[in-house]
């Protein structure tokens, strides 16, 4: 089956560019003042801070770096039982996991980086706005830029694409200077999906800066235009748990295994504009996405014009923007839908729910992409999970087509040395105390991103038995 999602427009061999960095954007060689540790941890902790916790956390702390520094299991395994010993309430931990002990303090201006971190080449762009103080958290706006200086005859050099999106972002840091700007560099083979390689293209980016900038993982936002409104969609789709409001301006997601995974989208706030006379992408595209969402009841605003064409002017564009900015993302809602028929574990998770096994999956499908690397792997069948936390510490979930999943928990959703009950389709499934556990939390950091959100104890659900005891097993269970 051949997918195509509107990009025939870019017929061009990938572009990559060793550019000068117009800033580095390099951790510090110093760890961060007492005074400032002190500060973020007050932060972090709220109404559990102490200023006798300080040594210990700052003493754990150090141990946390060198987990996440680390790619041996034995040294983190070892640093797991040293923190273990240490005997601190692992849900304080996971609290202080998001604090980088090497922010640097960042002068604003435009900043660029290529790495490869791991198996992933992460480049990218950064503007940090004026009055960017480390120990408070700021919003982060990627906008995915346009592709048309990368289709031009001839090719641009890298002077031209380094000053393109420093323009981008000057331009944009000056409009909107209460936010950090990111800008992904475009790969025109993979694009920014819907391939794997593709939204690493972006994805990694995310997960990078927040090691170099203190971000609000509340606060993250994503916006795009044309070819960049469908990757818009389809990294939300994808990966919903990071961003608080999209903005696909523009777009679609017009393939089957998109549009099923539209409930994911059930805390994302979903800004839309399309014209009625767009002849680059049709507006149903974005109308039928649009209606969806509003049968879901979802939180969707869909702005329509008339005679614009494809390019939206620039009044309707901060309009949208703003729109964008109202929202504030609960880092752990008290509902999460969750719909998938692909594979991979990745996206099979929202929040604080992971699909581990469906009950009847039906056979693989290949769908070739226009491009991109490699096909997509989709199941025939699909599956539902919609859970709620409905108070009294009973979670209370709705499935279709499952066999195995988890819920994963912390002391801010439920009270952690009171038993949990999970009634599932009417039935109790799990009733039990879960057990706070390091080791849980840190590999869910590992397969989530570190500092996103923390997990402490997890309650597994099999339908194979009518009941699941409780687990503190790792998060990270192979498909």
């Amino acid at each position: 089956m051949r997918l195509s999602l509107f990009l025939p427009i870019i017929c061009v061999c990938s572009i990559r560019f060793t550019l000068a960095a117009p800033l580095a954007l390099a951790q510090s060689d110093q760890p961060l003042p007492k005074e400032v540790l002190v500060k973020l941890y007050e932060d972090a902790l709220g109404d559990r801070w102490k200023a006798e916790l300080f040594e210990p956390l700052a003493a754990a702390h150090e141990l946390l770096e060198k987990y996440f520094a680390s790619s041996s299991k034995g040294q983190r395994d070892d640093i797991i039982g040293q923190l273990d010993a240490m005997q601190i309430d692992p849900n304080l931990l996971g609290r202080i996991s998001r604090i980088r002990l090497f922010w640097p303090q960042l002068k604003p201006g435009v900043y660029y980086v290529n790495e490869k971190v791991g198996p992933f080449p992460v480049i990218y762009f950064v503007g940090v706005p004026e009055g960017y103080d480390r120990t408070r958290p700021v919003p982060l706006v990627i906008r995915l830029p346009d592709v048309h200086i990368f289709i031009t005859n001839p090719r641009p050099t890298p002077e031209q694409v380094a000053d393109a999106y420093t323009g981008w972002i000057r331009d944009e840091l000056k409009a909107h200077p209460d936010a950090v700007i990111l800008m992904p560099m475009l790969n025109t083979d993979e694009l920014w999906g819907p391939s794997q390689p593709g939204m690493n293209l972006a994805i990694q980016p995310l997960q990078h800066v927040q090691g170099r900038i203190n971000i609000d993982p509340r606060r993250i936002y994503l916006v795009g235009h044309s070819m960049p409104a469908a990757a818009t969609w389809t990294l939300a789709l994808h990966y919903p748990t990071y961003f608080a409001a999209i903005n696909p301006l523009a777009g679609g997601a017009p393939a089957t295994f998109q549009k099923l995974r539209l409930p994911n989208l059930c805390n994302t706030f979903t800004v839309v504009w399309h014209d009625a006379n767009d002849t680059i992408i049709k507006p149903e595209y974005s109308r039928e996405l649009v209606k969806l969402l509003k049968i879901y009841k979802y939180d969707v605003e869909y702005e329509e014009t008339k005679d614009l064409g494809h390019a939206p002017p620039a009044d309707l564009v901060e309009r949208q923007y703003q729109k964008m900015r109202t929202r504030t993302r609960d880092l752990y809602p008290k509902q999460v839908v969750l719909a998938s028929n692909r594979p991979e574990a990745m996206f099979n998770r929202a929040d604080w729910v992971q699909e581990y096994q469906m009950l009847n999956a039906g056979p693989d499908e290949k769908l070739r992409i226009v491009r991109g690397s490699g096909n997509i792997t989709i199941y025939r069948n699909a599956y539902t999970i919609d859970a709620r936390l409905a108070g009294d510490n009973k979670i209370v979930v709705k499935t279709e087509n499952v066999e195995s999943m988890r819920l994963l928990l912390n002391d801010q959703m439920v009270d952690l040395k009171k038993p949990v009950t999970v009634t599932i389709n009417g039935k109790v499934r799990f009733q039990g105390t879960v057990e706070p556990s390091v080791r849980t939390m840190l590999a869910d950091q590992i397969f989530l991103g570190r500092g996103w959100r923390y997990f402490t104890a997890v309650a597994d659900i099999d339908f194979s038995t009518p009941t699941t005891r409780p687990t503190t097993r790792p998060a990270t269970r192979p498909r």
